[in-house]
């Protein structure tokens, strides 16, 4: 409702403004025009003699009608109709005539046909002006085109109406006729309805007709498609109807120029809603792709088309305005340099953008850590790139600060690395450790998320408390939560290996020895062998000597030799009965 108001007050004024300023007077000038001579000697003349008197306050119909004469077989009162019907289409469709623009030479000749015509308006392209003999005259073409613009221009029915219409409807308030302010609701009235008639029709009929179609997408546009639709038709009812309360040309001149940029509204509109149906339509084909760098150049693609659409018919709306668009953008040029050097930064991540989607350092969804800042990737937007955080936190990063960072993507690990010392107490025989080292290589190979072809498993280190055995073993999983689960897998089997075997695992601690004496003799430690014996036994672990086990301990199973001494990464078992 307060719209409807605010319409109908901008309508009263600009109407009240016509009334200061009457039709075309304008465009006509103060002074009478020239001598009869001179009256069609040019284009601007010939105009200017036609809508000068056929105004109020010096109406002579008959000396308007002369720039009508080129056509021989009409008669004076043709003629007089003529003008009488061109001057109502041209103030009914609010064409403001300009005399100053009108080229007031007597050879003037087209630029783009190079013949002697003038075209008056481009809307109006019937309606031209031509040279015959020594005057400008409305061509032929043009005669015979006035009265079909007239029937377009203005509705029979309502015409004879109005013609019928008692007198107290034909009296003034506030510069407007009475029948004129009861047409301006019923104009509003008709236009309204219009619309919501449109979107019921859109959300309830057509929605479940579509709904019995296969495909969604249908649905979508129609849901996006209603409230843009019902306004463009609500525009273009006004459009078609409005000439009919016959206003002065001022004001059809606003109301013309406001419906058209209502309806260039509606349709970059409802272009702009259509977008994001063609968003969710790529959004289901890129689903389906393995990669995703399709993925995040589609929300890309939705922002540049929108804006695409916003520039592209904001310009066409401005150049149907008859607004220069060549000299706006040329100043917009003039200040490009300024507005570079202060858009610097706007430009920088912009590049920035350029570069990540060109070098692919990572995909929407990647674990990636720049910086001090760790998270996944939400989006790649034209300034900034956002990270979701671990701690939940949204951080958006410039990308031109992400171009030049070094990036370690997480999210592009083929394989997930577990690298640890596992410490066993120095009560360990070496026949145990070499149990255990085997164990944990079963271990791995029994792991469907491991990876068989690559892992170190040995006994590493004498440890200040502990035998250290590593552990380097790699994962093929696909996220964080699944390395957890295996992890915690292979290391709870790794604790029920060391049960089983009876190994124990060391903790740090400190052993305090106090040698103790037996009477004048001390204690013996270790093995008193002569020289020759110790030679023997060094001479036993060489080669081919018989205490020598270069491939590790070999020990009976089931009556079967298994060496645990086997290559790390390939597991074997070798025996003999």
């Amino acid at each position: 409702m307060k719209r409807l108001l605010l319409l109908v007050a901008i309508l009263f004024v600009s109407t009240g403004f016509s009334a200061v300023l009457p039709a075309q007077t304008q465009s006509g000038g103060e002074a009478e025009p020239a001598a009869r001579a001179n009256r069609m000697a040019t284009p601007r003349s010939a105009v200017h003699n036609f809508l000068y008197w056929l105004q109020p306050s010096h109406y002579r119909p008959e000396v308007a009608a002369q720039a009508f004469a080129a056509d021989p077989a009409l008669s004076r009162e043709d003629r007089i109709r003529l003008a009488h019907q061109l001057k109502r289409v041209l103030d009914a469709r609010g064409l403001y005539v300009k005399i100053e623009a009108i080229p007031d030479d007597p050879d003037y000749r087209d630029s783009m046909t190079g013949e002697h015509e003038y075209l008056l308006f481009p809307q109006l392209p019937e309606v031209t002006l031509v040279k015959i003999g020594d005057k400008w005259l409305f061509s032929p073409q043009t005669l015979k085109a006035i009265p079909g613009l007239y029937r377009q221009t203005f509705n029979a029915w309502i015409e004879y109406m109005v013609d019928r219409l008692p007198a107290v409807f034909k009296k003034k308030l506030l510069n407007l006729a009475l029948w004129q302010i009861a047409g301006v609701f019923v104009l509003l009235f008709i236009g309204l309805l219009v619309r919501r008639l449109a979107e019921w029709f859109i959300e309830n009929f057509a929605q479940r007709l579509v709904k019995r179609t296969r495909t969604r997408w249908d649905e979508k546009i129609l849901e996006v498609s209603s409230r843009p639709v019902g306004l463009i038709l609500m525009t273009l009812t006004y459009s078609a109807l409005y000439s009919n309360l016959q206003f002065g040309v001022t004001t059809n001149m606003v109301i013309r120029v406001a419906l058209q940029v209502l309806l260039y509204f509606g349709i970059i509109w409802w272009l702009y809603r259509l977008v994001d149906v063609l968003e969710l339509y790529l959004k289901s084909i890129t689903s389906k792709t393995e990669t995703k760098l399709d993925d995040q150049l589609v929300p890309l693609l939705r922002k540049t088309l929108k804006i695409f659409i916003v520039t592209l018919g904001t310009i066409f709306a401005l150049q149907n305005l008859n607004v220069n668009v060549t000299s706006l953008l040329t100043g917009l040029g003039l200040g490009g340099l300024a507005f570079a050097l202060a858009a610097r930064d706007t430009l920088a991540n912009f590049f920035g953008s350029v570069t990540i989607f060109l070098d692919k350092p990572f995909q929407v969804g990647d674990w990636i850590i720049t910086g001090d800042i760790e998270g996944t990737v939400e989006e790649v937007g034209f300034r900034s790139t956002r990270i979701r955080t671990f701690y939940n936190s949204l951080v958006s990063v410039p990308n031109a600060k992400i171009a030049d960072a070094a990036i370690d993507n997480m999210g592009a690990r083929q394989y997930r690395r577990i690298k640890m010392l596992l410490g066993l107490t120095y009560s360990t025989t070496a026949e145990q450790m070499q149990a255990f080292v085997e164990g944990i290589r079963a271990i791995v190979q029994a792991n469907p998320y491991t990876r068989k072809d690559f892992y170190e498993i040995h006994f590493y280190e004498y440890g200040n408390f502990s035998l250290n055995v590593l552990l380097y073993v790699f994962l093929k999983v696909n996220s964080w939560s699944e390395e957890l689960r295996e992890r915690h897998n292979i290391l709870l089997e790794i604790l029920r290996l060391a049960n089983e075997i009876g190994v124990e695992f060391a903790f740090p601690t400190q052993t305090i020895h106090v040698d103790s004496f037996y009477g004048e003799h001390p204690r013996q430690v270790g093995k008193n062998l002569p020289v020759e014996k110790m030679a023997e036994i060094v001479t036993e672990f060489g080669p081919g000597g018989k205490l020598a086990r270069p491939s590790g301990p070999v020990l009976s199973y089931n009556g079967k030799i298994v060496n645990f001494g086997a290559k790390s990464g390939t597991p074997e078992s070798r025996g003999s009965s």
